[in-house]
C-alpha cells in the first residue's frame, strides 16, 4: 500500500510524521522547507535530553510536498484528532520499554526494528502502542486502532512490555555471529588466538545450534564450547567469561556430546 493510498483511506484526522534524527539527518530542515513548523524533538525534556537532535521527531501535519519528497522516510506516518501534547506525550512514554524486567531503549524511530515488532504485535498490542492514534503507516505497511477502543495514557513509564515474539523477525545469524565473534574475542581472548579460524566456526555452529532450538546463554555457551574444544582447552573456562549457571553448564555439555563430530571430543 502506497502512502497516499493510505491516506485516502483513513479516517480523519490530523497527519504527522515521525522520523529518527540519528538516520534522516535532513528531513526536520525538508519538514521546514517545505512549510512544515513546530517540529519536535521526543527527546526534549527526558532522560535523553542533551541526544534530542538525534532521537525521533514528531513533526506536526506534513505538507503534501514534503511527503512526497520523503514517501518512505525513515520513520513512519501517523493519523490522529487528538491534540499534538497528548502525541507528543504517548510517544514520549515510548522511548524506553520493559524487556526481562529491565527498562531499555525502545528504537521505535527505526523501520529495520519497528516494523517487525509491529508485524508481530496482538490486536490489544496495536492497540495500546498507537495509542491516541487511529492509523499507521510504516514502509508500505498500515496498522490499524481498534475503532472505540479506549485509551488511557501512561501514568508511569517505562510501561510497554517487549516480548519474545515481537523479537522474532529481528533475528539477524550472521550479526549474532559478529557480535559473538567480538565478544570472545574480549572476554576469552587467549581462546580466540589458539583457535585456527574462530570466524569460520562460530557462524555453522550457530546455526546448527539455532536449528536445535537452543537459547540466549546456552546458544553462546555451546559455539563457545566448540571453539574451546578445538583448541583443547577445557570447557569449563568458559563458564566464568559467559557467566552459565550450572544447569545452563550442563545443557551445553549435553549439546557437544550429541554433536561431537564438530570438536573430535566425545
Amino acid at each position: 500500500m502506497t502512502l497516499f493510498d493510505w491516506l485516502a483511506g483513513e479516517q480523519a484526522g490530523e497527519r504527522y510524521a515521525v522520523i529518527d534524527g540519528a538516520q534522516a539527518e535532513s528531513a526536520v530542515a525538508d519538514f521546514y522547507t517545505y512549510d512544515g513548523e513546530n517540529a519536535n524533538p521526543l527527546f526534549a525534556g527526558t532522560a535523553f535530553d542533551e541526544h534530542s537532535a538525534l532521537g525521533p521527531w514528531l513533526l506536526p501535519a506534513p505538507s503534501t510536498e514534503f511527503m512526497m519528497a520523503n514517501p518512505a522516510l525513515s520513520g513512519f506516518y501517523l493519523i490522529s484528532d487528538q491534540s499534538v501534547d497528548l502525541i507528543r506525550r504517548h510517544w514520549q512514554s515510548l522511548i524506553e520499554a520493559i524487556r526481562e524486567g529491565e527498562a531499555v531503549w525502545f528504537r521505535f524511530s527505526d523501520p529495520r526494528i519497528f516494523l517487525p515488532m509491529l508485524s508481530a504485535m496482538t490486536p490489544d498490542e496495536h492497540d495500546s502502542v498507537l495509542g491516541p492514534c487511529s492509523g499507521l503507516w510504516i514502509h508500505g505497511k498500515a496498522f490499524s486502532r481498534t475503532p472505540h477502543a479506549r485509551f488511557q495514557p501512561a501514568l508511569q513509564t517505562p510501561w510497554f512490555h517487549i516480548r519474545p515474539h515481537h523479537l522474532v523477525g529481528l533475528y539477524d545469524e550472521n550479526r549474532h555471529a559478529y557480535i559473538l565473534r567480538r565478544r570472545l574475542w574480549q572476554t576469552m581472548t587467549a581462546m580466540m588466538e589458539c583457535h585456527p579460524d574462530p570466524a569460520g566456526t562460530i557462524l555453522p555452529t550457530l546455526k546448527l545450534a539455532n536449528q536445535d532450538g537452543l537459547q540466549e546463554d546456552v546458544l553462546d555457551g555451546v559455539v563457545a564450547g566448540v571453539l574451546s574444544l578445538q583448541a583443547n582447552l577445557p570447557l569449563e573456562e568458559k563458564r566464568g567469561p559467559l557467566m552459565l549457571t550450572d544447569d545452563e553448564l550442563v545443557q551445553v555439555a549435553n549439546w557437544l556430546n550429541k554433536h561431537h563430530e564438530l570438536t573430535g571430543v566425545s
